[in-house]
């Protein structure tokens, strides 16, 4: 059976767009997080370095899990960052 991957850039970007419904994500004890900083990047500046989490499936079923970081492209490929905010959320 073949493995099924998702490219890493195609991974990163999945999840780039699913991250901020998963921040929205009110913790346990009731109270909702503080709202996150405005963006402090400006148009041509560098993006900040971050990593996110990411799955592969298994060839035998299940996933496992990755990390992939903007650090290991920076210098080697482009990376389009993008953001659906509504893209996966319930709203």
């Amino acid at each position: 059976m073949r493995t099924l991957r998702m490219p890493t850039a195609a991974a990163l970007l999945a999840l780039v767009a699913i991250a901020p419904a998963l921040a929205q994500t009110p913790p346990a004890t009731g109270q909702a997080p503080p709202p996150p900083p405005p963006p402090a990047v400006k148009v041509g500046e560098a993006a900040p370095d971050f990593t996110l989490p990411y799955l592969v499936a298994k060839s035998d079923g299940g996933f496992d899990a990755r990390q992939v970081s903007l650090a290991e492209f920076r210098g080697k490929r482009n990376v389009v960052v993008a953001f659906f905010p509504a893209a996966f959320s319930p709203g």
